[in-house]
């Protein structure tokens, strides 16, 4: 042997304290996470070290370290009667500091856990306010993926070994690659390094792998509600519930299996606890120790976190949607409000309140009434309305009809001279108005300017039959029919075919019951008609 080899070369004795370092490291590890949740393995390890700081201190030399001649009178150490000396005086009245050390603390390391503490919420070690928040998170998320990974592989590199695969081809490099990764995120590949034994069955192994992955798509999924918490409540609770059942089961399937407590597991769960406290929700299942998930659902739970996820982006989605169409709509009727927009933003309106409404929204909405209700009056007459669109306006209707004006409003527009010439022509006639709530301040005033004997308003509901308006135009004193285009469910040709049988003439109302409005479709539709009367 050279002289370097001879310097290099382990002795037996060196060889045993590697393995010796090992075995302490490992050891360490576990106990570490054991200890992240279980109070009383953390008290112990507490007292453990509080003893081997004091054992390890340097002793004074005014402490005695040799028996003095009160041991051999049976007396106590330091203990003074009444022929104390000075010197005994003087070395009871010594610093605290240079007294000698208390008796070390009884140590319980390894002992069993008392009977009252089976049954405590899991782990006991949570007191008050979570340390996990929620910035960990996706860290937390990120390192479970990896170990999904890390459990598949040590199933796959035990059957390749097995089988015979050559190591330095086929397993060293994929060995290296995730543990390269696992190194970069901060992740402990326990299921990876040589102290963890790979189970023969691979069953249990999935179990794992499944129940980590279940883990990490539940915490994603509460990633994008956490923002608006409060407004996804409907999904962050079942959610929540979720994530309890998977890091459950992945704590029973990492036991099943001889693993080491996960701190990640450990994570999910403080996490869940602060935010439980935090947002004032109480969490059913799966929060203590007696009442454990069953690790051989995780597909189903899979499954269940994939469907939750799935309605709540439906649910965005028509909330973003809602949010575009809505502000087109405001766009457009800003356009029309300012006199620039004519037909086509009409029609750009109508069917941006269609689409909104198609999302779900009622059509009382507040937010889509306040937008459209200042532009009725100047609405012009629209073919064919989007469905959504009529809904909207029939429902506007029913709001104007419960907090209809004071009659002196309705009247305090000043009449035009075409209200003049239609009182002229209908002087003591009837008129029939087929469509909407009846108002009664408008049909009042309508009366009064127009000079009519009556103001017949039939009101009219969706899929009724329009056979009830018949009667109502035969009669002879009706010298003409109006038509409320915006309210009535009723298409044209219903009305039509009635006034063609009677000989009456028909007025389409695009806009409201103001007497000058009514009065300018009249003598605009059907003047010459009256007139020729």
């Amino acid at each position: 042997m050279t002289k370097d080899e001879s310097a290099t070369a382990a002795t037996p004795g060196q060889t045993m304290n590697h393995e010796l370092m090992r075995a302490v490291a490992a050891l360490t590890q576990r106990l570490m996470a054991q200890a992240a949740w279980d109070d009383g393995l953390r008290e112990d390890l507490r007292a453990l070290a509080a003893a081997v700081l004091r054992a390890t201190e340097r002793l004074s030399p005014m402490v005695r370290t040799e028996p003095g001649p009160e041991a051999a009178r049976g007396e106590e150490p330091g203990r003074t009667g009444p022929e104390s000396s000075p010197a005994v005086e003087a070395k009871s009245a010594a610093p605290e500091a240079l007294r000698p050390a208390p008796p070390l603390p009884e140590l319980t390391l390894g002992r069993s856990r008392p009977a009252e503490a089976v049954g405590r919420a899991e782990p006991s070690a949570y007191v008050g306010k979570a340390s996990t928040a929620d910035a960990e998170l996706p860290a937390v998320e990120a390192r479970c993926r990896l170990k999904t990974e890390g459990v598949r592989w040590a199933a796959t590199r035990r059957r390749r070994i097995v089988e015979g695969a050559e190591f330095r081809v086929e397993i060293a490099p994929r060995d290296r690659e995730i543990l390269d990764r696992a190194k970069n995120i901060d992740c402990y590949l326990w299921m990876n390094t040589p102290d963890f034994t790979v189970p023969n069955e691979p069953a249990p192994l999935e179990d794992v792998a499944g129940c980590f992955e279940a883990v990490a798509e539940a915490i994603a999924l509460v990633r994008r509600m956490l923002p608006d918490a409060e407004a996804n409540r409907e999904f962050f609770e079942p959610a929540l519930d979720l994530l309890a059942e998977a890091q459950s089961a992945l704590r029973v399937a990492i036991d099943r299996i001889d693993g080491p407590s996960d701190p990640d597991q450990f994570r999910a769960y403080d996490w869940l606890r602060g935010v439980a406290s935090r947002e004032q929700i109480y969490i059913q299942r799966y929060m203590r120790i007696d009442d454990p998930a069953d690790p051989a659902r995780h597909s189903r739970v899979a499954d269940r976190i994939e469907a939750l996820d799935t309605r709540f982006q439906e649910v965005r989605q028509r909330v973003k949607s809602k949010k575009s169409q809505l502000n087109r709509l405001r766009y457009h009727a800003k356009l029309i409000s300012e006199g620039t927009g004519g037909e086509y933003h009409w029609r750009k309106v109508a069917g941006a309140i269609d689409e909104i409404i198609g999302e779900g929204v009622p059509a009382s909405s507040v937010e889509v009434r306040e937008v459209l209700l200042p532009l009725l009056d100047g609405m012009p007459d629209l073919d064919e309305l989007p469905a959504g669109f009529g809904l909207v306006l029939r429902e506007i209707d029913r709001y104007q009809a419960g907090r209809m004006a004071p009659r002196e409003v309705a009247a305090a527009e000043t009449p035009t001279p075409q209200v003049a010439e239609v009182a002229r022509l209908l002087a003591g006639r009837s008129v029939v108005l087929i469509g909407g709530s009846r108002r009664p301040e408008a049909a009042e005033a309508l009366e009064a300017a127009l000079g009519l004997k009556e103001l017949v308003w039939i009101e009219t509901r969706e899929h009724e039959s329009s056979d009830k308006f018949e009667p109502f135009v035969a009669r002879p004193d009706v010298a003409l029919v109006l038509l409320a285009i915006r309210w009535s469910s009723h298409s044209f040709s219903d009305v039509k075919r009635y006034c063609d049988q009677y000989d009456k003439p028909m007025v389409r109302l695009p806009a409201g019951y103001n007497p000058n409005q009514v009065a300018a479709q009249i003598l605009d539709q059907c003047s010459g008609q009256l007139g020729g009367r």
